[in-house]
Order: structure tokens, then sequence, then C-alpha cells
């Protein structure tokens, strides 16, 4: 891993942060400078160096990926033409901020990429500051950032406009940018914006009809000779809405998808989905809000979906002669350990789905949460789902054991190797699991001089143990957890930063127990485990008032914290139901203030979704907005396309184009042209 500093231009402008109120820059732009001087503890008048992963580091983040790198090959190809004409490079990252394709396709694209927009360099905001991509991914919205509105002194050079990739539940997986050099006035980039949004879009809609290829998936317009839109939702085998792209929930005026998202199809629009099967466009209408839209809808078969419908009716004229119950490959999939350990929850049961492809692909894979949040189970799901199950799975916790030990664990020892020690020696944690799995928790305590070992460990998948000249090999498979933030550490230098890129191929965010949808289900579980390990207690069950007081609960010590309340609870209980009375007294108290270091660490993906309700991240509510502060916040959300934001208002485009010049919101009439109905 490489690093340099990128373009210098000593004659730019340092970056001052302006005081709140002015309207020179956009907010998420202030929000950034200000993490950027509170966070991240940088100097808005130095350089930033921009880090460079290998060959190997960028291929591992980008296998992930391949498929919709793939799939999404004529998208790009688009928007390479007009980048190529216009001078922009075209980059795409992952969720770390990692640029795991990009397009130079003309001489100023090159130009750009000697300056590190390219290929394998980290664009993470906690790393680089502002930026187009970086400060997208934090924001998860689309951004400009322009010229001296980066951080770095050393981009100041550069215009770029990134805009988040979106999967099917509403969680960015990525990003894709745009980026030239900075020239004109900053309102010019609308286009680039519109540009990459637009995209974006179309990638999301992709990866959307692959996600659901086994649903029913029913494009939406505003209009019924435009039926193919990116406007989709997918709709299962109970009339229920299972999911809803951006596009259309941005285009409904949706603060929130599960607005649409969990609804009946019949409760939520006017017919029944069966209508379509024989209409080719169907016109709807939809309530939100008390407020009704007018939709087309169009059922976008797919060879899945046919496949699925000839076999049901091969199968109802057929009867099967074993009377077998038959599971499709979907079924089977979510039938293992992992779909086990994700419960109800809707962000796990996304991750145990991305993990199960993954799991036998040698990646590594980083588990992040706070402590008693499962990390373990989640790894033994891990072990357990994998090719692997049938070979050990060996865990250290590598702050519980004394920084002394730790090398001889992981490494053993020989024969004679210490006073006081095994005669024979000791087989040490890496080389017992060969084979198998080894679960490293707590890697964030892990001490810098033993790092440098367990790196080279992973690159040569051989060990020397203590005391010992020739190596062992070992076939590795290291899942690695902590509840630590590793890039402050890296920052700060308490952890390597090759190690990190090494053992994060992956990162699972494992949400807190008060984050979580299914306590009750979780709740559950965990009593039965407690039952079957006490006598007699295979009946209990909570009552419904206890069940409340512990959903209430805010559980700082999550999953862990709870089964010492239950065992508590069921040493008190006086018969065969928990009672609110055999609760300790800490699930009556009010919730503690969240630190400063919890509240700031959120592993939950933020949402696409701008609410224009005007609440604080505390949810406490604001004063109503002005009738221009309105029209500003409908505008970006809707990214200054005219016909969307007044189809959200509920106003006509003459009216909106009036107001908008009464109040001087978008003066740049080149980029006003570049209106086109959704």
């Amino acid at each position: 891993m490489s690093s340099n500093t990128g373009y210098s231009d000593k004659n730019a402008k340092s970056v001052k942060i302006r005081p709140s109120g002015e309207k020179d820059t956009d907010k998420y732009i202030q929000s950034s400078w200000q993490r950027c001087r509170d966070q991240y503890k940088m100097s808005p008048d130095s350089n930033v160096e921009l880090v460079s992963l290998s060959e190997s580091e960028v291929r591992q983040r980008r296998e992930p990926m391949e498929k919709l790198l793939s799939d999404s090959e004529e998208v790009f190809d688009k928007i390479r033409t007009v980048s190529k004409q216009s001078g922009y490079a075209v980059l795409i990252t992952n969720t770390e901020g990692v640029v795991v394709k990009s397009y130079a396709d003309s001489n100023i694209s090159h130009d750009l990429e000697q300056k590190g927009l390219r290929q394998g360099t980290l664009w993470s905001e906690k790393i680089v500051g502002t930026n187009g991509l970086g400060t997208c991914l934090t924001e998860c919205r689309p951004v400009t950032v322009f010229a001296e509105e980066h951080y770095g002194f050393n981009l100041h050079n550069f215009s770029c406009s990134a805009a988040p990739l979106i999967s099917p539940d509403g969680t960015p997986f990525g990003a894709l940018d745009i980026s030239t050099y900075a020239s004109g006035n900053r309102l010019y980039q609308a286009l680039a914006l519109n540009l990459v949004c637009e995209t974006a879009d179309e990638i999301e809609a992709i990866v959307f009809k692959n996600a659901y290829a086994n649903q029913r998936v029913i494009s939406l317009s505003f209009s019924p000779h435009r039926p193919e839109t990116n406007a989709l939702i997918a709709v299962n085998d109970s009339d229920t809405i299972i999911a809803a792209t951006t596009p259309l929930l941005l285009a409904l005026g949706c603060r929130d998808r599960y607005e649409l998202v969990g609804r009946k199809f019949q409760e939520a629009f006017s017919d029944n989905p069966g209508q379509l099967e024989s209409s080719v466009v169907l016109e709807m209408l939809i309530q939100l809000k008390g407020k009704p839209h007018k939709l087309y809808a169009t059922l976008l078969h797919n060879s899945a979906v046919e496949r699925r419908m000839k076999a049901a009716d091969s199968a109802a004229s057929k009867p099967s002669a074993s009377g077998l119950q038959t599971h499709s490959a979907e079924a089977q999939a979510s039938d293992t350990p992992l779909f086990s350990a994700a419960g109800k929850e809707p962000l796990l049961l996304k991750q145990a789905s991305r993990c199960q492809r993954i799991v036998n692909k040698g990646i590594s894979i980083l588990l992040q949460g706070e402590t008693g949040t499962g990390k373990e189970v989640w790894a033994r799901a891990l072990h357990e789902s994998s090719d692997r199950a049938d070979k050990p799975f060996i865990t250290l916790n590598c702050a519980a054991i004394p920084e002394s030990l730790i090398e001889s664990e992981l490494f053993g020892y020989g024969a004679g190797t210490f006073t006081g020690g095994l005669k024979s020696g000791k087989v040490g944690k890496i080389q017992a699991s060969h084979g198998g799995t080894l679960f490293l928790d707590e890697i964030g305590d892990m001490p810098i001089e033993l790092q440098a070992s367990l790196l080279r460990v992973l690159a040569e998948n051989e060990i020397i143990p203590l005391g010992e000249v020739n190596p062992v090999k070992v076939s590795l498979n290291v899942i690695c957890a902590t509840h630590r933030d590793l890039k402050e550490l890296v920052s700060r230098g308490d952890f390597r930063e090759d190690l990190f890129y090494r053992i994060s191929g992956f990162q699972v965010a494992l949400p807190s127990l008060r984050e979580r949808q299914d306590k009750p289900v979780i709740i559950e579980n965990v009593l039965r485990a407690l039952c079957r390990d006490e006598e007699n207690a295979e009946n209990v069950q909570v009552a419904p008032e206890a069940l409340n007081v512990l959903c209430q609960y805010q559980w700082p010590g999550n999953i862990r914290q709870l089964k010492n309340v239950l065992q508590y609870a069921m040493c008190m209980r006086e018969g065969d139901l928990i009672q609110s009375d055999d609760l300790p007294d800490e699930v009556f108290a009010e919730p503690a203030a969240m630190s400063s270091e919890a509240g700031a660490r959120s592993y939950a993906p933020p949402s696409r979704m701008v609410s224009m309700a005007g609440l604080t991240e505390a949810g406490v509510e604001q004063p109503p907005l002005s009738e221009k502060e309105e029209l500003e916040q409908v505008l970006e959300q809707n990214r200054w396309v005219v016909t969307r934001a007044a189809r959200a208002l509920g106003i006509s485009r003459s009216t909106l184009h009036r107001k908008i010049k009464k109040y001087n919101l978008f003066i740049d009439e080149a980029a006003g042209e570049s209106d086109s109905p959704a």
C-alpha cells in the first residue's frame, strides 16, 4: 500500500468554515467541514495524502461487485460517452470509499488519473476530508463538492459530483462519481450531478431486478407513454410490497420507504396485482398521506417468474406421486445458521444474504458492533454456513489475554522454549484452526508489535512457532471482530493500516439491541435457550406487560445484558409466567444518556431518503420552514429537476419556476434547461 500527495496548487485559498446561516455553501458541506475539524482533527490548510491500495487489495474489494459491474456495463458505457466529451473521470467505489473501477477516456481524465483520481485510491471522508465520494457515502445523498469546498488544500482544483449506489433495502453499497477540474460557476455542476444521479438510478434498477428476479417486479410511471422507468416495486406471492426503488419513493414524496414497503398491494393501490397479468399498462391510484397519485403500472416479466408460473401450472395438473414437498434454491439458501442468527431483523437478513455469497470465496470478514451484540454467535454462524463447517472453530479474545501471552497463544511454542511451559511445546490457535476458522475477537486490542506478525501469517499462510526454525503451512480462514473504530485507531497509529485492509474485505455491521426491530423474537430465543438449561422450565413465558417493558428498555449491554436480565427473572418467577415484578430494577430506570462514543458510532447504514418534516436528529420538531426554505429543500431532494419538485409540492411547473425566480434560487439558465419529465 502506498501514499501520494496528489495535485498541489500553492495559489489555492485555504478552506475556512463559514458561520452557520451563510448560504454560499450547501448544508452538507458545512456539516462535513465540521466533522473534519471536530471529529477527524484535520487541519484545513494542509494537503491530504491519498492512500493507494495494492492490486490484490483492490481485487478483493471489487469481487463482491463484479456481477454489478458486468450487468451495468451498458449503463457505464453511456456515462463514459458523456464524460469523454466533457473531460470527466468516472469512479466507482465500495462502501469504504475504495475506487474498485475507474474510467478515463479523455486527455483530461488521463491527467486526472495522474493526480489520484484512479482505481485503488481511498476517498473515505475520515482520511481525505470533504470530497465528493467520501461525503456522499457519509451523508448517503447525492453531492457536489466544488473547488475550495474540498477540505484538503491540494484538492481545490477538482470538482466532484457523486451519488450513492442504493441496494433494494435502501442501504448504500457504494458510490458513483464523475470528477474534473473546477472551473466557472458551481451552479454549472447541476448538470453533472443530475447525470450521475440518473446513472445511479439506472444501476439501482438493475440491482433491484436481479434481487427480486423470483418476485413480481412492477414498473410505475406518471405517464402512460413511458412505461419503462426506474420507479419499481417488488410484490411477493402474498401480494405484499416488499421493496421499492429510490426514484419511486422520491417521486411520491415519501419520507420513509416503509410508508409504502410492507403494505398490501391492494391496500396501497386501487387494483389487485393480478390484473396486471392481462394488461400492458394499467392505470392505478395510490393513496399516500391522504394524497392520491395517478400512476401507470406495467408488470416486468422475467424468465424466473415465467419458469415459476409454468412450474406451478405443471404441479397443479400433475400431482406428485411421492407427496414430497420441493423447495426452491432460495429457500434452501435461507435455511442456514447465518439466517437463523439474523432472526427477523431486516438489516441482518440482508447481511446474511451477502455473507452466504462470499463465505467460501476467501474474502476476509470483519464483524463490527457494540459489546454484547453477538459477534461470536455471528462468527460461528459464518463458520457453520461454510465449507469448513466440519473443521475446528477456534476463538481468541485479544482483549482477555495478557499481552505477554498473546503471541504464544497465537503461534504456539516448541519444546523447552519457556521455563514452566509444557515440555512437549504447545500448538497455537492459528495452527489449531488449520482447515477450519480462527475467530479473533476484539482485534482492535491486539498489541501493535504483534500485528506485523499476524499480517505476515495472513499473507504467507504459514507460521513459525516460538522457539522453532521451520515454518508450518496452515490453511487459514480468519474472522475478526471489534467494538472499536479501527479507522480511528489507524489514524492515531494504534493499528496498522495494511492489516486493517487485510482483515476487512467485507465488513458486517451488527446493530445494537435497542436498534433492532425484532426484539420480541430475540427475547423469545434467549429465553428458550435458558429454559433448555433448567429443569421443568420448558413452558416458561414472558407476560405481555413484562415483554413491553423489555422491548422499551435501551439495553446498553445488548444481548449479553438481556441474557442476565432473563436469568434473574427466571429465578424470581413464581410459576411459568415471568411478570413485570420479576424483572430487575435496571430495566425500569430512565434510559441512560448514550456516551458520546456510542452516540457517534452507528453501524446501521443511513437512509438515502431525506426527511421533509424539519426534524432534528433527536426527533424534536422545529419551527415551520419558510416558503423559500421549503422550496430549497424540495428542489434539493429532487435534484433540482423542476418537474419532480413541482409534483412533490403539488404545484405546476410554471408556478414553481415563478417561485424560483422570485427567490433567486436557481439562476443558472443552462442547468434549468436540463429539466426532464420523470
